[in-house]
């Protein structure tokens, strides 16, 4: 069977979804080539289809994208704040 790996994306030097042979799978694993990976961990997830695959990457880059505007946001309203700050006597 076919699945959609997603790799840490983070880490890449581009978003990657790897296709992977399966032998078998269980509620939460997969066997390639006899041994036995988890489908969900801290570095990739499985997928059944590639357009779940992609909508989850997308899903990290719109939320690392939004927290970027966030960050600027409020690092402009700290050099507003700088700016007018005045000596007290």
């Amino acid at each position: 069977m076919i699945k959609y790996k997603t790799k840490e994306w983070r880490c890449e030097p581009e978003p990657r979804i790897v296709i992977i042979e399966c032998e078998r799978e269980s509620e939460r694993c997969v066997w390639i080539d006899g041994k036995r990976h988890l489908k969900v961990t801290d570095n990739y997830i499985f997928f059944n289809t590639w357009n779940e695959a992609h909508e989850y990457i997308l899903g990290l880059a719109n939320n690392s994208v939004n927290r970027a505007i966030l960050q600027l946001e409020r690092a402009k309203g700290l050099l507003v704040n700088i700016y007018g700050l005045k000596e007290k006597i």
